[in-house]
């Protein structure tokens, strides 16, 4: 336990050093970037020596990789580029990699009153289009109205009360928010709103890098990509999942550079369409005030009812020149509504229509002869969507992992290997996401998270207890690190007028190893009854195990501070040899403990 907290001390000092880094890079500081970039891998790296935990120790490792890395990069600009290197390298690439082409193109002619009129009746008909949906149609008219009115205003020479456009569409999967998506770019470029009508696609991974200083790079690039159309960032709530549960994450730094250009107005702007699941979309919103205050539009998609779903199929297996008997016609709704629940539709929603028609075309070729021919080739029959629906009883659906899963890895790998995989969520969800968690379970807890075999409940006792004695070994490694200066456990309770209780604890095997572990009750059983000699001793173990702890981050703390201050009082010319020299440790401690 006091190991963890010295690898816990270390890493945040690291990562706080790293975060001054960052700072000095982005802000063209580049020398101090070096510094600062390693001595937070220097911490990091020290961090290891005393983090048990497999997980975290393999982030800790990355981490040292990362801020060595940059520190090389900004290293080698800053002695053969000059200041203009210096920037190249620091950005990442040069200022041609910055600079947007801006487009020479003319702003358009102010639509007409007939162009106006056109693109409005036909945004209607797009909108008509959309199968259900009432309450998006409502703003979807609602949007048009209002754009239509603002280009009025503009063309009498009145001013508009704002020009923010960014939107967020929340809704469960399949339910058309990419399609909508799309409506919204064709309805600002036909108004002149945007210069484009693409929609450029992206979730975390395609925002997010894993190395300092990468995240705003390639956010920024997405953004240009999607100039004068529309960013459709998916699962958007993903970006801050991280950040709200206090982990360290570079999604931070995406969602600032897509901040950074939220308040550009103009046909080449770019507007943001942040989507997902409606209360993560929620929580995302609220992390970040001002990204709320960007956000003006606000869409909710509600699931499909089977009658919408009906619809939906009769719609798509015309466009793909192919019909149903009058029997599949009429019972199509009843083969749907009783073969799947709610709950499964609404993870599928208009997907469900996609793989309905899809295993009832299967469930045809099975049934039809080779000799068939004509209109027998392209009919489904009841029998066909009968057979289909029943495959989503074994199918997965299209769902997205629950948030409250993310961040259990370490716990369900461990549990899938003690053959508990089907326990995991229970585990996840009450707060077990790492494996030292674990170490304080009780078979009672065990069951209270619903683990009811008794088999079951064995071996998830036996993955505890095993994690209770490797746990063990390794503090009892850290514990030889800082033994006392007593040569054993007599000359020790001597010392502290507890010599009478000698033999006990030379009877009970008890000696410096185990004594920071002695609690009250171990005392009572060694046979020591009455409670003035049993507290004295308890008193006595607990002020020596805290001044043990103490010293052992003491000593941890002063040579870190001796290892700073020995950076600093270098001078500017010595620094970059000194730099040089501790990135080539650091080099050599990373290749050779990983």
């Amino acid at each position: 336990k006091k190991a963890l907290g010295m690898a816990n001390d270390l890493r945040d000092k690291g990562i706080e050093i790293a975060n001054e880094a960052v700072m000095a890079d982005n802000g063209g500081r580049y020398e101090e970037a070096v510094s600062k970039y390693v001595k937070a891998a220097e911490y990091l790296l020290m961090a290891t020596k005393y983090e048990k935990n497999p997980v975290t120790l393999k982030t800790i490792k990355e981490k040292c990789h990362e801020y060595a890395s940059r520190a090389e990069v900004l290293k080698e600009g800053l002695s053969g580029g000059g200041g203009k290197g210096k920037k190249a390298v620091a950005a990442g690439g040069g200022k041609e990699e910055e600079e947007e082409e801006e487009d020479d193109d003319p702003e358009p002619e102010p639509l007409t009153e007939e162009q106006l009129q056109k693109a409005e009746e036909e945004m209607e008909i797009e909108i008509s289009k959309l199968v259900g949906m009432d309450s998006v149609k409502n703003d979807m008219r609602k949007l048009c109205k209002q754009l239509s009115l603002d280009i009025r205003r503009r063309q009498e020479g009145k001013s508009t009360l704002d020009s923010i456009r960014h939107m967020m569409f929340t809704g469960n999967p399949g339910v058309g928010k990419t399609t909508v998506s799309r409506l919204v770019a064709k309805l600002y470029f036909q108004l002149g709103v945007s210069s484009k009508d693409h929609v450029i696609e992206v979730q975390k991974g395609d925002l997010v890098a894993g190395y300092v200083n990468q995240t705003a790079m390639k956010t920024a690039k997405k953004i240009k990509e999607a100039r004068g159309g529309i960013l459709f960032v998916d699962e958007a709530y993903q970006l801050t999942q991280a950040l709200q549960r206090g982990q360290s994450d570079f999604s931070g730094e995406a969602i600032d550079e897509m901040m950074k250009v939220m308040n550009e107005s103009g046909r080449k702007a770019v507007t943001f369409v942040f989507a997902g699941y409606k209360k993560e979309m929620d929580e995302f919103v609220q992390y970040n005030a001002g990204l709320e205050s960007r956000i003006k539009y606000r869409f909710h998609f509600d699931d499909y009812s089977v009658p919408e779903l009906v619809t939906i199929v009769n719609i798509k297996i015309k466009a793909k020149g192919y019909k149903m008997t009058d029997d599949a016609s009429k019972n199509l709704a009843s083969i749907i509504d009783t073969g799947t629940t709610k709950e499964l539709r609404s993870k599928y929603n208009g997907r469900l229509t996609d793989n309905l028609l899809q295993w009832s075309s299967d469930e045809m070729n099975t049934r039809l002869p080779l000799t068939a021919h004509g209109e027998q080739l392209i009919t489904l029959e009841k029998q066909d969507l009968q057979a289909a629906i029943k495959k989503f009883a074994t199918s997965n659906p299209p769902s997205k992992k629950d948030p409250a899963l993310i961040g259990g890895a370490e716990v369900e790998q461990q549990l899938k290997q003690w053959n508990l995989a089907e326990y995991s969520p229970h585990f996840v969800r009450a707060g077990y996401r790492l494996l030292i968690d674990l170490l304080h379970l009780e078979e009672r807890d065990v069951r209270a998270l619903g683990v009811s075999k008794d088999a079951d409940v064995r071996r998830a006792m036996a993955l505890v207890n095993r994690l209770k004695q490797e746990h063990r070994s390794m503090s009892n490694e850290m514990d030889a690190l800082f033994m006392v200066d007593e040569p054993d456990i007599r000359t020790w309770l001597e010392k502290r007028g507890l010599g009478e209780f000698a033999k006990v604890f030379e009877r009970h095997r008890v000696d410096f190893e185990v004594l920071g572990d002695i609690t009250y009750e171990d005392i009572k059983e060694m046979g020591i009854s009455e409670v003035g000699p049993r507290r004295k001793i308890f008193r006595q173990v607990s002020v020596w195990r805290d001044e043990r702890e103490f010293k052992k981050a003491e000593a941890i703390r002063a040579r870190m501070i001796a290892q700073e201050n020995k950076n600093f009082a270098a001078s500017a010319a010595s620094m970059e040899t000194d730099v040089g020299q501790r990135l080539g440790m650091l080099r050599q401690s990373l290749s050779s403990g990983m």
